[in-house]
């Protein structure tokens, strides 16, 4: 079952992070002072809000950390870092992290939930699966320092 991260969770989520991302499709080497400062940045934004998972057996298997941003039209979440031990992919710990997150986002009276992902990838395809979509209204766009 999900429950809220609190600041004892973070040495686990540095360490999943690394071990999530290093494996296949991503094969991505993170260092995990790299990794370390990336979630503290997410965790100290104002507005921050995540859910952590646990396997009966103990340790991390899963996170969903992001922030929480005035909008117009009522506040929006933008869902930062997720993810799930390659371990216990396709087993429901994702689709049970985003129902808790989404669950715990509607009491805060969330009005949409926003991130980004690589196109093309299993991580596009779970998305979908949990209601996402490609906006017609936004998109990502890059500059790459020469």
């Amino acid at each position: 079952m999900p429950w809220l991260f609190q600041e004892e969770d973070l040495d686990g989520c540095v360490e999943l992070y690394g071990e999530t991302f290093a494996a296949a499709p991503w094969n991505e080497v993170w260092a995990p002072e790299v990794v370390r400062a990336r979630l503290e940045q997410i965790v100290r934004t104002p507005g921050f809000y995540g859910v952590v998972m646990e396997p009966e057996e103990g340790g991390l298997n899963g996170f969903a950390l992001g922030i929480s941003e005035p909008w117009h039209e009522g506040t929006h979440f933008y869902l930062k870092e997720m993810c799930v031990s390659p371990g216990y992919q396709r087993q429901g710990v994702g689709t049970a992290l985003m129902a808790a997150l989404s669950e715990a986002l509607e009491d805060r009276d969330t009005k949409r939930i926003y991130l980004l992902t690589a196109r093309g990838d299993l991580s596009e395809a779970f998305y979908a699966k949990q209601g996402f979509y490609v906006s017609p209204k936004m998109i990502l766009m890059a500059r790459r320092k020469e």
